[in-house]
């Protein structure tokens, strides 16, 4: 079993000998996290797409791989990527980079032209950009399931109209993460007309919507189109997410860290993700205790939990839940101090959410973490009781 890169390295048939599939769809939206502006033309230029090899040199690759997280497996990808005989005709177009501090808005897309010039077969995909794997793009995944529509989402709706419109053939769409929700919001949201022109829609581990989203939108017109692909350990993905109309895939990682597509495991020979029955106890909590207690909330009580959770997370790692970080300690004791201040109903459930969440965590071969963690809290408690302060938590 590979992952991505290795499928793009090793899975050399051109579209017309092997359809588009899963896999290409992953490729495509990773891609989109590349930094690109203005090296590719916007959605108001009307110009022509442009080979993917023109926007890759060398001067430019400072801003092009600035994303450190992926920096060094996006190098291997867009590498694999030139050197392949599936993608070596990969062409873009309408590219959109949009960051409002004010609107509290990050949203990018780009459209992908896959064609055999010789045999004028052409693919089209409309690809969103989802968040980076830090917590705060984590949280923007959270408040973009449980809230009504944002304006990230009908930017995306807005995107999706206007650069089909300037297509001549039905096209893809999808995303990893956030932007397998603009996606999924984008195509549930257009006309009927549009919709009939939709191949199909990718989630990959994009958080779900609230149940009235998903009615005011008449999901169902278009659910049969959508396509849902979850690792076994998904939490993003699981949020809101209320049937089991997903695909679960292998990761070679564990826990939080499988939301990273370079987890996913290939079976490059047969172009398809590795296969699992389903998903993992600690996605299942997610698909029910998380979700259950959070729709009973008002947006207010949404907002303050969204803050207290991520802030929790947060403060048990500094990138990942599973590594942690020198200054953990200092950052448990703002968020404690945090939990202190909201009201006993949040509290009491906010200490069971991060207690299962722990033990889920504890389930994947760290079960030190668990003891950091009840130790550090007991440091912090004994900090705080001699001020005369009462803080959460003591249940963990």
């Amino acid at each position: 079993m590979g992952n991505i890169v290795d499928y793009v390295n090793d899975f050399q048939y051109t579209f017309s000998e092997h359809g588009f599939n899963d896999v290409d769809s992953l490729v495509l939206c990773q891609l989109s996290y590349l930094k690109m502006k203005h090296l590719i033309p916007g959605l108001e230029d009307e110009k022509e797409f442009i080979p993917f090899q023109e926007i890759l040199k060398e001067e430019n690759e400072g801003q092009i791989f600035a994303d450190e997280r992926y920096r060094e497996d996006n190098r291997k990808l867009t590498e694999a990527v030139l050197g392949s005989r599936r993608f070596a005709d990969l062409r873009l177009n309408y590219y959109v980079d949009i960051l409002d501090k004010e609107m509290e808005v990050q949203f990018s897309a780009v459209t992908y032209l896959l064609g055999e010039e010789a045999e004028k077969r052409n693919l089209y995909y409309i690809a969103y950009r989802g968040t980076d794997e830090n917590l705060v793009g984590w949280k923007e995944d959270f408040t973009l399931a449980f809230s009504e529509p944002v304006v990230g989402q009908l930017y995306a709706a807005r995107y999706m109209r206007k650069a089909a419109g300037r297509l001549p053939e039905n096209f893809y769409l999808g995303g990893h993460s956030k932007g397998g929700n603009l996606a999924v919001f984008a195509a549930m949201s257009s006309s009927m007309a549009l919709q009939e022109r939709i191949r199909r829609v990718y989630s990959h581990d994009g958080p779900g919507f609230k149940p009235q989203v998903l009615e005011r939108y008449e999901y169902e017109r278009i659910a049969d189109k959508v396509r849902k692909i979850l690792p076994e350990s998904s939490m993003v993905g699981m949020l809101l997410e209320r049937g089991d109309s997903y695909n679960v895939v292998g990761s070679s990682s564990h826990g939080l860290l499988q939301h990273n597509p370079y987890t996913w495991t290939v079976d490059v020979e047969n172009a398809s993700f590795e296969s699992r029955e389903e998903l993992k106890n600690g996605a299942r909590f997610m698909d029910g205790a998380l979700t259950d207690w959070v729709l009973r909330l008002d947006d207010e009580q949404v907002g303050r939990f969204s803050d207290v959770l991520f802030q929790v997370l947060a403060a048990s790692e500094a990138d990942n839940l599973i590594d942690f970080k020198a200054d953990w300690k200092k950052s448990l004791a703002g968020v404690l101090q945090e939990l202190r201040e909201v009201d006993d109903e949040t509290k009491r459930e906010v200490e069971e959410i991060l207690k299962e969440l722990f033990e889920i965590t504890g389930k994947t071969g760290k079960k030190e973490i668990q003891s950091k963690i009840s130790e550090g809290i007991r440091k912090v408690q004994e900090k705080f009781s001699k001020k005369g302060i009462d803080i959460c938590c003591r249940s963990m």
